[in-house]
């Protein structure tokens, strides 16, 4: 096995430990019996299990990052683009439900050094969501009552928690749980939302 495979393994064996048991309660004797080495083997790699977990969770933002900016670069209207960031983003929650819930659920045990670096990853996403918003309030298509702010965070609370109440083989399917979701919250922020929702 490689460098690169053993880091990779020690990631994912981590990110199964630390959704299952949570970071507190998973430690490194643990992620390292999992991976078949010693404690100092995965201390090639990683510091302490704190870097482990930033690790996960700057490598789910920037995935998440990444899928954003992919839609970004394939809409021209800023209502059709942001449609399209919601629902890539539930996907993507449901499809990466464990690193997500790491991203949203331990990253208050990160040290505080590290906690600014994953919380910059936030701001780059709270941007991309907000650009957008201000993009449609140009246009003149944003509901005035509500502030940007307000819409943006509001959007984050509709998505980011998808990935606990929806059961991926449930009665309705992820995709169409998440075009409800999209068509629901864009009806309450533009001022005439398009006949297709």
């Amino acid at each position: 096995m490689g460098k690169s495979d053993l880091e990779a393994k020690i990631l994912d064996t981590a990110t199964e430990l630390f959704a299952e048991h949570g970071y507190v309660k998973a430690s490194v004797r643990d992620i390292a019996k999992l991976v078949k080495g010693s404690n100092s083997c995965l201390y090639v790699y990683f510091k302490n299990k704190d870097e482990i977990l930033f690790r996960i969770i700057t490598d789910v933002g920037s995935d998440l990052l990444n899928e954003l900016k992919k839609v970004i670069n394939k809409h021209d209207n800023p209502v059709e683009c942001l449609r399209n960031m919601i629902f890539a983003q539930i996907l993507f929650s449901i499809n990466a439900a464990k690193k997500m819930k790491i991203y949203l659920e331990e990253q208050y045990q990160l040290p505080s050094s590290l906690k600014e670096k994953a919380l910059d990853q936030h701001r780059q996403l709270y941007d991309l969501y907000y650009n957008k918003i201000c993009e449609i309030e140009k246009q003149g298509l944003l509901y005035q009552k509500i502030d940007k702010v307000v819409i943006t965070f509001g959007i984050f609370s509709n998505i980011n928690w998808v990935y606990r109440w929806l059961n991926p083989v449930g009665r309705i399917s992820v995709e169409e749980v998440a075009r409800q979701i999209t068509d629901m919250l864009l009806r309450s922020i533009l001022k005439n939302p398009p006949s297709d929702i």
